[in-house]
């Protein structure tokens, strides 16, 4: 994993065309989010509670279902039927925005549509490791992340110039055709067929309610430890964001930062998510994962205090300091948005990835639905720049915290490498253990998340079965074109995260 190629996985047809649908639905998705944002700040003037309810809105039926349809998402055959009918859905709901009169209404559809983008989502995750080779993961998920902040710079720029000719609710229609084009697009894909539900090593059937499925996801997560510190590291890194950037329309408006504005603004945050997703290569993954993830805490904690402690001075109508600081904060996200998806699916066997990410990510989302409304009680008690003054500082201390636990992790693997005997003498037409991992890894082979029988196997193979399982595992991914990809993540913040 020396080096990352961004357009890697773009010589795949089925990922072309998913990464047109991708592409497309996420500009919508931003022109989506601002104009609501607009919509309620400044068509309607509500403050931080309508802000802070649109934000709960979006996390409720994150959590509520997303176990449940990441235990679906594991078991159905056909897949694209169910991305195709959510995508439709989702396009009626957006158009129903249009005849919305109110608040309530509003959050009403709302909550209907990211219902379908909470099945949406791990359907599509169930897909992506089956169908994305080892050495082209990071790919995969650094092009994904890409996207999605690529479409911060279009949307609200593109969502700035509808508003100011056709209103705010042209942006609602775009929106909607976004998710009909990305419908057409999944329909001409074919995925493979998914493999039979494993029996039990016992030889008993397999239980098959989804209760018990939620619960085979929720043990595998408690018994990976790289699991657990990644899960509760980003969960508490977006209860910290998100007591704040809620209320980020609130603070540009106090900052002196108008209606189109607030448009540069985010997409200058989107510009440098682009750039930092870019940034990102094989060789930065090496310092392990979780030293960037700290690292980018650290510095998306400082760009959070200095706009804390613009609102503190009472700096007004300064759009050009700003965009620069908002372009560093969305630099250092990217970090954030490539790591957390990269270690779920490293981490996670292919038969439960629906669950776990599922899962994983309806944690961090269940903070969301307290963290907007402390935020807001917050403002109310001390003002916004309180709040991004209490928030910014925090999140550099927890980056201090994963980067020193990511250097630990990092000098123990490298100790442990250190520590490894030479080969005995009888072995000597074998490579030692770690050396026949990393080469089966490279290989596109799940490694990490085999059991400590499978291990066993595997460190009892001579060379040359090593070398043929290689090779023919070499001579697949050549010939596969089953990459497939589509947004999966949900704009769960606010304007700048």
């Amino acid at each position: 994993m020396e080096r990352l190629s961004l357009a890697a996985a773009l010589r795949h047809r089925r990922f072309r065309l998913l990464y047109g649908g991708q592409a497309i639905s996420s500009v919508g998705d931003w022109l989506d989010y601002l104009a609501l944002v607009v919509l309620l700040t400044y068509t309607w003037g509500h403050g931080a509670g309508a802000l802070a309810a649109l934000s709960v809105a979006v996390a409720v039926p994150m959590v509520a279902l997303a176990p449940v349809a990441g235990a679906l998402a594991d078991r159905m055959s056909d897949r694209i039927r169910v991305l195709v009918g959510c995508d439709l859905m989702r396009a009626a709901l957006a158009l129903g925005y249009l005849a919305a009169p109110n608040l309530p209404v509003l959050l009403v559809l709302v909550v209907c549509k990211v219902s379908f983008g909470a099945l949406f989502n791990p359907v599509h995750q169930s897909t992506l490791r089956s169908v994305v080779p080892e050495s082209d993961l990071l790919s995969a998920m650094s092009l994904t992340v890409f996207t999605n902040q690529a479409a911060k710079v279009v949307g609200p720029a593109l969502s700035g110039l509808l508003i100011a000719g056709f209103g705010v609710r042209a942006a609602f229609v775009v929106d909607a055709a976004t998710f009909v084009v990305s419908a057409a697009l999944l329909s001409a894909v074919r995925l493979p067929l998914r493999p039979e539900p494993k029996a039990a090593p016992d030889g008993a059937e397999r239980p098959a309610g989804l209760r018990a499925d939620i619960v085979e996801g929720i043990r595998f997560i408690a018994r990976t430890p790289a699991l657990i510190a990644l899960i509760g590291s980003v969960a508490a890194t977006l209860f910290l964001v998100l007591t704040f950037d809620t209320l980020s329309p609130l603070a540009m408006r106090e900052l002196g930062v108008g209606e189109t504005s607030l448009g540069y603004v985010v997409a200058a945050v989107g510009l440098g998510a682009a750039l930092g997703t870019l940034a990102i290569s094989g060789r930065v993954m090496r310092a392990g994962p979780f030293v960037v993830l700290g690292a980018a805490q650290i510095v998306v904690g400082a760009a959070v205090s200095g706009i804390g402690t613009g609102l503190g001075l009472g700096v007004h109508g300064m759009v050009w300091l700003w965009m620069p600081i908002a372009g560093v904060l969305g630099f250092a996200a990217a970090g954030i948005m490539v790591v957390f998806p990269y270690v779920l699916h490293r981490e996670t066997p292919p038969e439960l990835t629906g669950r776990v990410t599922a899962i994983a990510n309806a944690f961090p989302v269940l903070l969301q639905l307290a963290a907007p409304p402390l935020g807001a009680a917050l403002a109310g008690w001390s003002g916004v720049g309180f709040v991004f003054l209490t928030a910014g500082p925090a999140l550099a201390a927890l980056g201090a915290v994963v980067w020193l636990y990511g250097m630990r992790v990092r000098l123990r693997g490298e100790h442990s490498d250190d520590a490894q005997p030479p080969p005995p003498t009888e072995r000597a037409d074998t490579m030692p253990d770690t050396q026949r991992l990393d080469a089966l890894r490279a290989a596109g082979f799940p490694v990490d998340g085999l059991t400590p029988g499978q291990l066993d196997a595997l460190h009892g193979l001579s060379d040359e079965e090593a070398d043929l399982l290689i090779s023919v595992q070499l001579r697949l991914q050549a010939t596969a074109d089953e990459v497939e990809a589509h947004s999966g993540e949900p704009i769960i913040g606010g304007v700048l995260f």
